[in-house]
């Protein structure tokens, strides 16, 4: 997708120095194995002055406003406006007028939205990294471990930098230029059943979800395609447009996994294939086999892309050659599947934040008492994420989903894609939202009404029951990836940022298989074929009644490393666009995580409004 970084400065106008460093900045955010020249958009008008890195045709412009991403609203509606109207769609929008510079994000906030704010300058950006090499310093923020460690996340609301705020979603900050003062507003989300048959609930949500698909019409032909699985969700995008005759000439579809994949009976890949066949639709499949680039390069890539927000390495081990490909190839975006129809069947409260990713150190017998032990802030859920009185646990889990797993960590998986195209989420619109969150919570549960719906408009093609990617667990454990790990944990710099008894703890727990070899296939099918036969309810009432449940080794190295690679990243990289390169060395030699504050007071914030 594309990157934004919007600046407004509080007293004088911005010059063409500002312009200098923004498109710097947008050059930095380009991944290293694009090839193309990036088409970068710079404009600096009075006070304001924003850049777009890698445009794309689902930008819009109105004045000094932006919008990225699309409706699925009117083609006339003002969006630009601010504390304006605040459309249904998939977007990231900067508003603008002489009086105020409002902030939006969609219902989930699939395109996160980072903002600063001092005594001179506000700065809102779709990256953290373009927020830092703009300040031109890096105040590491501490609290970011234990989500990384407990969730693989940065949790529910922290930045690498402690001074960066995120915007929720279904909210906005609308800064006073006159008062220079940022006011926050949101919307809660809140569930609630209305009595409705379950006919009507069906009716309801089919007529929600062809409402937002027939938004598409317009974009879908501007080099918009469907990544296309065995499951449901992608499969009811595809069927609706079907159903809408909304496809437009050349539309297509696109499948990705292993190459093996393909000729394995009830497989993503292969069940795609067949589904996009019986609605003949232009498919393509892509292997994902890993690359032959070094593991670091592949690795160092996935962070920079995804700038440390998210642990999911498996599904790009192929060095992000596939999203290359789409991006060099002229694809804009890519129509997501990401949905907030209802999850899996939960029986405790650590089952709901455990599906959640809410979990917390204290939740894992081989993270307890970490954050005491060394040193590091305490983790604390907001007091809106904790269950509310008289809150059914399906309730709990699904306001979690909505709130907090949308917009952390499929967010954060959609700007690892979004390095190079962008990414719309039509199953996550006002208009299906309101309605699920209107379901009663046997409706919710298994997605049971969504999948009735899909069921009825989809062609009698089976259903996938295996993924086409490989398990995090092997990845991990290759010979290779232990090594980097390893060296990374043990070097100098990870002791003098973690704390060496910290990564001494990490590093005792990285193990690699006797003489190198992986764990077989077959027996990870095997326990997969198993744990799909037992009931959800006994699967989880084991994990309950289970003694220590733990973090693999492997894998809370990988989140540590992940921290290590963004502090470093993040502690030197802005400096060559952001100073003399005198200054930058000197700041290289000094930076840790107790670096100086930029000079100015706090900024003020207003009280929400009740």
């Amino acid at each position: 997708m594309s990157k934004l970084i919007y600046v407004y400065n509080r007293t004088s106008n911005l010059d063409a120095s500002t312009d200098t460093k923004l498109r710097s900045i947008c050059d930095q955010l380009v991944p290293d194995n694009v090839s193309s020249v990036p088409d970068h958009s710079v404009r600096v008008c009075g006070k304001n002055a924003y850049a777009v890195a890698m445009r794309s045709s689902l930008v819009r412009e109105s004045g000094l406003s932006l919008l990225l991403g699309l409706l699925y609203e009117a083609p006339d509606t003002r969006w630009d406006i601010p504390q304006g109207v605040y459309p249904d769609g998939s977007y990231a929008i900067i508003r603008d007028d002489p009086g105020f510079l409002e902030v939006v994000s969609d219902a989930t906030a699939t395109r996160t939205m980072w903002y600063f704010l001092d005594e001179h300058v506000f700065i809102a950006s779709t990256s953290q990294r373009a927020i830092v090499a703009y300040l031109g310093s890096f105040e590491f923020d501490q609290r970011v471990i234990p989500w990384m460690l407990s969730t693989g996340t940065l949790g529910p609301e922290h930045s690498y930098d402690r001074r960066l705020k995120r915007l929720q979603a279904d909210s906005s900050i609308v800064l006073d230029k006159a008062r220079w003062t940022l006011r926050v507003k949101s919307n809660p989300i809140v569930l609630a059943a209305e009595r409705f048959s379950e006919r009507e609930h069906r009716d309801r949500l089919r007529a929600a979800i062809h409402k937002t698909m027939r938004a598409l019409e317009a974009f879908d032909g501007r080099g918009l395609v469907l990544p296309l699985s065995g499951g449901y969700d992608s499969r009811a995008i595809l069927c609706f447009m079907d159903a809408d005759r909304r496809r437009a000439e050349g539309f297509r579809t696109v499948t990705w996994g292993l190459a093996s994949s393909l000729n394995e009976p009830g497989n993503d890949a292969a069940v795609a294939v067949e589904l996009a066949r019986s609605l003949d639709v232009k498919h393509e499949y892509l292997p994902l086999d890993a690359s032959r680039e070094p593991i670091e390069s592949i690795i160092d890539r996935f962070i920079a892309c995804g700038e440390g927000r998210v642990d999911h390495l498996s599904g790009y081990m192929d060095g992000m050659e596939i999203w290359r490909r789409l991006h060099e190839t002229g694809v804009a975006g890519i129509i997501r599947g990401d949905e907030g129809f209802g999850s899996e069947q939960v029986t405790s409260e650590f089952t709901v934040k455990r599906h959640t990713w809410l979990s917390t150190c204290s939740d894992y017998e081989n993270l307890k008492g970490v954050t005491e032990q060394y040193g590091f802030p305490a983790q604390e859920v907001p007091a809106a994420l904790l269950r509310r009185s008289a809150e059914s646990l399906s309730a709990w889990r699904d306001r979690l989903y909505h709130s907090y797993r949308l917009p952390t960590a499929y967010a954060a998986l959609s700007e690892i894609k979004g390095s190079y195209v962008d990414v719309v989420n039509p199953l996550l619109s006002k208009a299906i939202l309101s309605v699920v969150r209107s379901v009663p919570d046997r409706l919710r549960t298994e997605k049971t009404l969504f999948k009735r719906v899909v069921r009825e408009v989809g062609p009698a093609v089976p259903f996938a029951t295996k993924h086409a990617i490989g398990s995090p667990y092997d990845i991990l454990q290759r010979k290779e990836v232990v090594e980097l790990l390893r060296a990374e944990l043990t070097s100098e710099y990870a002791r003098r940022t973690l704390g060496a008894g910290f990564v001494e703890f990490v590093s005792r727990g990285l193990r690699a298989p006797a003489n190198g070899a992986q764990r077989p296939r077959r027996r990870l099918v095997n326990v997969t074929r198993i744990r799909a036969s037992v009931p959800r309810v006994v699967r989880n009432w084991l994990r309950d009644a289970a003694v220590g449940q733990r973090v693999d080794g492997n894998r809370l190295a990988f989140r540590v490393f992940i921290v290590l690679k963004m502090h470093r990243a993040l502690s030197t990289a802005w400096s060559a666009s952001a100073l003399p390169r005198t200054a930058e060395l000197e700041l290289m030699s000094a930076t840790d995580w107790r670096s100086t504050p930029v000079p100015g007071a706090a900024p003020g914030f207003e009280t929400p409004p009740a």
